[in-house]
């Protein structure tokens, strides 16, 4: 299976999820590393678009095209079985993504995106044993076309 990041040039050969393990995001608390990539690459665009500002655009930016196993163990968490709002309290799947860290029965979590709860981001688990087998395919730059902003 092959999913998608967008990041900053500097970055695009760390898959180590230390960004995430430093700060913390949607899906994981402080302390726990986690990869975030998505299952398309507009959906990249758009994760990328609702958490940086725009003067950060013009900054150079990789498209990582990413692959993880077919038999690696993936989990999923539907959006229709989330708490209602579930977008609005990052707590909460904060929690839930650290629990799937913590565990280390996954090498990845699917996941439903903020923005668009019908399309889904993957979670990875760096420290999961089949880490290994994850690899960068392609490394591409990315230039954010300008009619994005608004």
């Amino acid at each position: 299976m092959m999913v998608y990041r967008i990041i900053h040039a500097l970055y695009k050969d760390d898959l180590s999820g230390t960004g995430a393990k430093l700060y913390g995001a949607r899906w994981n608390q402080p302390g726990s590393p986690m990869l975030y990539t998505a299952q398309h690459i507009s959906l990249s665009v758009l994760e990328m678009l609702v958490h940086i500002n725009w003067e950060d655009i013009s900054n150079r930016f990789q498209l990582l095209s990413i692959f993880l196993p077919d038999d690696a163990p993936v989990g999923t968490v539907e959006a229709r079985k989330l708490k209602a709002n579930w977008q609005d309290d990052p707590d909460y799947s904060a929690y839930m993504g650290t629990a799937f860290i913590k565990s280390g029965d996954l090498l990845a979590l699917r996941v439903p995106s903020a923005v668009i709860p019908e399309e889904y981001n993957y979670l990875i688990n760096p420290m999961h044993p089949d880490f290994k087998k994850v690899k960068i395919k392609k490394s591409t730059a990315f230039i954010f076309d300008k009619r994005l902003h608004w």
